[in-house]
């Protein structure tokens, strides 16, 4: 009967950068800015996304470096900072040069192998951009994937950087 239906499970998230810009003091000798933030995933939608991955693309990739809580899968974000944050690695065995080709940072939670609706999962990050840079304009895109999102969400929004 129609009252006994099941509703359709969706497979749906919401992803966004939420960062500060920190431009250099005109006295310092290491120029360059940096931004700190996270990338945040929330599953909005009513089933379980299970194997969570992320990537994150710069453009122009030289002379970028993106930091953040990337070990490997036997280390825990408490072992490397002390906080209860995730911490990730990257999935590809190339992964260097694969960065460094094409700016693209494959990159898998260590703890969090699936995501709940309604749970947020955050990848906590650090770029430094050289002011003495040869191109002057940086974006970084940020991309969501999992097992039930194969083909990926771009966050809501990108990074600009114009030095």
């Amino acid at each position: 009967m129609f009252w006994n239906k099941k509703p359709k499970e969706t497979a749906e998230a919401c992803v966004w950068f939420s960062y500060t810009v920190m431009l250099p003091e005109n006295d310092e000798d290491d120029n360059e800015v940096t931004v700190i933030g996270n990338m945040i995933i929330k599953n909005t939608g009513t089933s379980v996304l299970n194997t969570p991955m992320i990537c994150i693309r710069i453009k122009p990739p030289e002379d970028v470096r993106l930091g953040g809580k990337i070990g490997s899968v036997t280390h825990t974000a408490l072992m490397i900072d002390g906080t209860n944050s995730e911490s990730w690695h990257y999935f590809h065995d190339n992964w260097k040069e694969q960065a460094e080709k094409t700016g693209e940072h494959w990159l898998k939670p260590n703890r969090h192998l699936k995501l709940e609706p309604g749970e947020k999962l955050s990848f906590e990050n650090e770029l430094r951009i050289p002011t003495t840079k040869r191109e002057k304009f940086v974006l970084i895109e940020g991309f969501f994937y999992s097992e039930e999102i194969k083909n990926g969400i771009g966050t809501l929004n990108n990074i600009s950087i114009n030095l």
